[in-house]
């Protein structure tokens, strides 16, 4: 009787939206648990899943879900450098038809950064952490913005970039000191 019903829950288009069979169905009132068992059954619905949790789960999730929806990518680059500090580093995760370089070009001339004096843009790659930390060091010191490209190719190094910038936190960094990462999304 349950490998038919699991069946055509696992079928089912959106099955994080539909009650689980039998005893399972409980899990309706644990909505973490049930986000588990589509883990399990179905990861090619996480994203929806996860989604769902926070909308109906997190105090206030709605507008975390929502947050962007009538936002272009300028807009929400302004939102995020309103509540940026020194301290922590903008991460972006690179998709195909986004091009967070150019926007965040755009807002460095806005404030008044120029390109290769006040904001460092670094390319990482073999022999990029060199590179990387002289502009780092200096944007600390001076107040410069610093992004440093597809990081994802450098995931040893990531780890005396965190010792780095953890450092210019305990010493106090100039106050208009920005750090943005960018990389691919994991495979894992």
């Amino acid at each position: 009787e349950a490998a038919p019903r699991f069946r055509e829950w696992f079928n089912a288009i959106a099955p994080e939206d539909e009650k689980l069979p039998l005893d399972w169905a409980g899990l309706d009132r644990h909505p973490f648990q049930k986000m588990l068992v589509v883990r399990c059954l179905r990861p090619d619905r996480m994203a929806s899943a996860l989604t769902n949790f926070i909308r109906n789960t997190l105090p206030d999730g709605r507008s975390y879900i929502e947050c962007d929806s009538t936002l272009n990518s300028l807009e929400i680059l302004d939102s995020c450098l309103a509540d940026s500090n020194p301290t922590t580093p903008i991460y972006f995760i690179l998709s195909p038809g986004a091009n967070v370089v150019a926007d965040l070009d755009k807002k460095a001339a806005e404030n008044g950064f120029q390109k290769g004096v006040s904001y460092h843009n670094v390319s990482m790659g073999q022999g990029q952490d060199v590179i990387a930390m002289s502009c780092l060091e200096t944007a600390h010191r001076n107040g410069h913005w610093v992004i440093l490209n597809n990081v994802h190719l450098m995931p040893k190094w990531l780890v005396e970039l965190e010792k780095k910038l953890d450092e210019y936190a305990a010493e106090g960094s100039h106050e208009k000191f920005r750090v943005f990462l960018t990389s691919d999304p994991s495979n894992s």
